[in-house]
């Protein structure tokens, strides 16, 4: 077990010490990234305490530290506020600011009253006498501009940050500072981002699980039903650390927040992160009722897809799996889909029936379901319809076809059918998936796919190209099954590693593959006879009449039907509609039978190419 952090954990992150090092070399500096979270720092008021920190305070604690006697921020719609806790002299350097530029705090200011308290910080020194540094940070400076297009004034004033940059002079141990703080670099034009050297860039990342650990550590014992037992609080802070992957701090201490108020216990920190990130406090995927339904799906699926028992149970495998809650147990992966499959073989023998069945079996609902035809995403821009489009692109605020489908609903079974013809570019975005369970949309929103099942059907490895570029087969209804899964698995790796070269995709779904079998002639007849089954009910249920057939009639359409197998129940399901229902259809439409009437047909006819029903 790992052990507890340590009071060594307590020191400042390393953007945070490169902020201070900035200070005295930089008069401008530029944060990106994790800019709007809570950082966990030392408590400048406890000696060896710690405590989480916005931003603001978070640099001013490395400001003061260095000797400045205040610290303004700006953000529009509030104005100026000055920093509380200033050091001695700090209230009068704060007042000389806001008196040399002419504004007043916490009121709205225009543009050009924003360049003017700019010039006010930076010019301190020239218009009072020297003393300790002041900083001003603009704490959402994407928002100081108004669209993509810079207007004059804009541009006027990024053109004065620019040459105050070059004009500071340093005060004291460091420069008057200015903070711009941005959620991403190129919110501010490259020119001005990248062509200044006097402005230090800053990123500030995503927590990692060092600092999720310490937080958890921290945070866990505000949980209720927590266990007074050492080992097992921290125990409880590791799963905690690890199902918030990819989480910032301040959305973990929102986690306990939802949990006290939820009354979920400690020991379920798992499933309070599930509901902060999905909004549903309900998990589908432990309910007695899932549990149940899986004990006897075998019977049931195995009766809905026929052929494919040796399928079948490899998915329900992997489902309970999925269930129990040990998806994903053996590399930590908690943040993972709740299960992945890949389906491959023949076409027409149930890939898809299944996937759809599967989401009733799971769901309790076959709408549960969401399929994506990978041949309609052959070209690299069709990403736009999976994710949304970017910022300035037609559909921008529409979204994406995927990530709206799982954000409105993120309990589903999301089928990605014939995966090989989709673009290869596009097949990146499932890498994300896969490993970290979300996805980020074209408009910069996170979609969680952690309580979905993800499904990829292809029909590689049945028929593949020779040395010619001719097709041949690969595997044959002759072979075992044993022997039509090694072929077909091998050329998928074939496929991936080689051709395709997204071996790294293989590596995350090479043991969800399951191979599902030719269609047995033994099973084609039956599913020939549940096709006519359905048409003499469909004639009862819209005209109250039963359709009867003689044995040689019956026979002939099974014989027909099942002549040709190579395109699998589908075919079988095409032949039926072209050898019974359209000359039925022309037969009711011409005489309508009564309610209860008995229509027998007792042999089928051949009329050209059309089939005639000769009646009794």
């Amino acid at each position: 077990m790992t052990t507890p952090p340590t009071d060594e954990t307590t020191q400042q992150p390393a953007w945070l010490r490169e902020v201070s090092l900035a200070l005295c070399a930089h008069p401008q500096v530029l944060l990106t990234g994790n800019v709007r979270d809570l950082y966990r720092l030392p408590d400048p008021e406890r000696a060896g305490a710690v405590r989480f920190m916005g931003l603001v305070e978070a640099l001013w604690s490395v400001a003061r530290a260095r000797g400045y006697a205040a610290l303004l921020t700006y953000s529009s719609g509030v104005g100026v506020e000055v920093a509380a806790q200033l050091p001695d002299g700090g209230a009068a350097a704060a007042q000389a600011v806001l008196r040399d530029a002419d504004v007043e705090p916490n009121r709205p200011l225009h543009l050009a009253q924003v360049r003017d308290l700019l010039g006010a910080v930076v010019d301190v020194p020239r218009r009072r006498a020297a003393g300790p540094p002041v900083a001003l940070a603009l704490v959402d400076a994407a928002r100081l501009f108004t669209g993509e297009l810079l207007s004059p004034e804009e541009r006027l004033f990024l053109a004065t940050a620019d040459r105050l940059a070059y004009r500071a002079t340093p005060v004291g141990s460091g420069y008057n500072t200015v903070f711009w703080v941005l959620d991403r670099e190129h919110d501010l034009p490259a020119w001005f981002a990248t062509g200044n050297h006097t402005l230090r860039i800053t990123a500030i990342p995503e927590p990692d699980l060092a600092a999720r650990l310490q937080t958890a550590n921290d945070l866990v014992a505000t949980l209720p039903g927590m266990p007074q037992d050492t080992d097992e609080r921290w125990a409880v802070a590791r799963r905690f650390a690890e199902a918030s992957h990819g989480m910032r701090l301040r959305s973990m201490r929102d986690v306990v927040r939802l949990a006290t108020a939820a009354g979920i216990p400690g020991p379920r920190v798992d499933d309070a992160v599930r509901a902060f990130r999905v909004g549903v406090p309900d998990n589908p995927w432990q309910s007695a009722g899932l549990r149940e339904r899986l004990r006897t799906a075998q019977q049931e699926l195995s009766h809905r897809v026929l052929g494919q028992p040796d399928a079948v149970r490899r998915v329900l495998d992997i489902l309970a799996r999925s269930a129990t809650g040990l998806a994903g147990a053996h590399t930590g992966g908690r943040s993972k889909p709740r299960g992945v499959l890949f389906f491959a073989g023949p076409t027409g023998v149930g890939k898809t029936e299944l996937a759809k069945a599967l989401a009733a079996l799971l769901f309790g609902d076959e709408n549960a379901y969401l399929r994506f035809d990978m041949s309609e995403f052959a070209a690299e821009h069709t990403e736009a319809r999976l994710i949304g489009a970017p910022p300035g692109f037609i559909g921008h605020d529409a979204g994406g076809e995927l990530t709206n489908g799982i954000r409105q609903q993120p309990f589903r079974v999301v089928l990605f059918d014939e995966i090989e013809k989709a673009h290869p570019r596009l097949l990146d975005k499932f890498l994300q998936i896969l490993d970290d369970g979300r996805l980020t949309d074209g408009r910069g929103g996170t979609v969680y796919f952690t309580e979905a099942l993800i499904v990829f059907t292809t029909n590689l490895g049945i028929v593949i190209q020779d040395e010619d570029g001719k097709p041949k087969e690969n595997v044959t209804p002759a072979q075992e099954l044993p022997d039509i899964e090694q072929g077909v698995r091998h050329y998928i790796e074939v496929f991936f590693r080689h051709l395709l070269r997204r071996p790294e995709l293989f590596n995350r779904v090479q043991q969800s593959i399951v191979v599902f079998d030719f269609l047995r002639p033994e099973v084609a007849v039956e599913i020939a006879d549940r096709a006519i089954g359905r048409v003499a009910e469909a004639v009862h249920r819209t005209y109250g009449a039963t359709l009867e057939f003689s044995d040689d009639a019956r026979d002939e359409l099974r014989k027909e039907a099942t002549f040709d197998l190579s395109n699998g129940g589908r075919g079988i399901v095409s032949a039926i509609e072209s050898i019974l229902v359209n000359p039925l259809a022309r037969e009711v439409f011409a005489n309508p039978p009564a309610p209860g009437q008995t229509l027998r047909v007792a042999a089928i006819a051949q009329d050209g190419q059309n089939r005639e029903l000769v009646m009794e």
